[in-house]
């Protein structure tokens, strides 16, 4: 993720947050008090529709909220500070590092990514930030499952030029040229973005059609077994040099009913990349 090298405190040069012990709670998410501004569809081109990849889970890696824990306070609050408050946030632990998670904020004025790092032989976390236009987010809802939810996700579907009874938006390829993935994302990320509604997958996609190159994926998802069902909590996220999308929400599935009988409910966010000012 390209950016900014955030130091723990003070001034916006290039830096490093030391790695404290774990002790901070759960962000308080959308605790920023600014609400996003909802604008007009898109004239650009409907995106490509995924097929779905499934969510392959590991139950022996920590969750989200475990990882989170294992940060420091100093970084914590320097992710949520960075971001100028928390719509929403997921952390992780990567392949090659089973002790120290690198965690992402996604707020009004920035994308921040919190990455373990070494400094003069002491752990500490390298913060970067993508400048986000707080007064430019749209946001959308998708809830899709009920007689209810399907009038909400006609309205979104209507605004993003698709109908909610098509296998996928008006204009979308479900192909497997390269016209199929302008974006050029991995086959493991397209299969996780091929889970969402294709309304949500055009959403999250269009704003990067044209000339905004670069793109980065991000995802996070992990599942919970309850009695009469299993609940599903994801985010996928899209960055590049002019944009950041990103959707978040839950799936939840009866059980012993099949995937067409799931119900989302979804928060999609689209915001503008802020270019650094030139001097004088």
């Amino acid at each position: 993720m390209g950016g900014e090298q955030l130091p723990g405190a003070g001034s916006e040069s290039g830096g490093f947050v030391a790695l404290p012990a774990g002790g901070d709670r759960t962000p308080d998410v959308r605790g920023n008090g600014r609400a996003p501004v909802s604008a007009g569809p898109s004239s650009s081109p409907a995106a490509p529709i995924h097929q779905p990849g499934g969510f392959p889970t590991d139950s022996s890696r920590p969750n989200r909220q475990g990882c989170w824990d294992r940060l420091g306070p100093a970084t914590r609050g320097r992710l949520r500070e960075m971001a100028g408050g928390v719509i929403d946030w997921w952390a992780r632990l990567e392949e090659d590092d089973d002790e120290r998670p690198t965690a992402f904020v996604f707020g009004p004025d920035g994308l921040c990514k919190a990455s373990p790092t070494t400094r003069d032989g002491r752990p500490v976390y390298l913060v970067e930030r993508l400048r986000l236009d707080a007064g430019a987010m749209r946001r959308r809802t998708f809830t899709t499952g009920t007689t209810t939810s399907t009038v909400r996700s006609r309205v979104a579907s209507r605004l993003l030029g698709g109908t909610p009874t098509e296998p996928a938006p008006s204009g979308a390829s479900e192909t497997s040229d390269a016209s199929a993935n302008p974006l050029d994302l991995s086959d493991h990320a397209r299969g996780v973005l091929g889970n969402f509604p294709a309304e949500v997958q055009d959403f999250l996609q269009r704003p990067f059609l044209g000339d905004d190159r670069r793109v980065v994926a991000d995802y996070y998802y992990e599942e919970s077994v309850e009695m009469a069902s299993q609940r599903l909590f994801a985010v996928f996220c899209l960055s590049a040099d002019r944009n950041v999308t990103l959707a978040t929400g839950t799936r939840t599935l009866p059980r012993g009913r099949s995937l067409r009988n799931a119900r989302w409910e979804i928060e999609c966010y689209h915001s503008v990349v802020r270019t650094p000012s030139r001097p004088r």
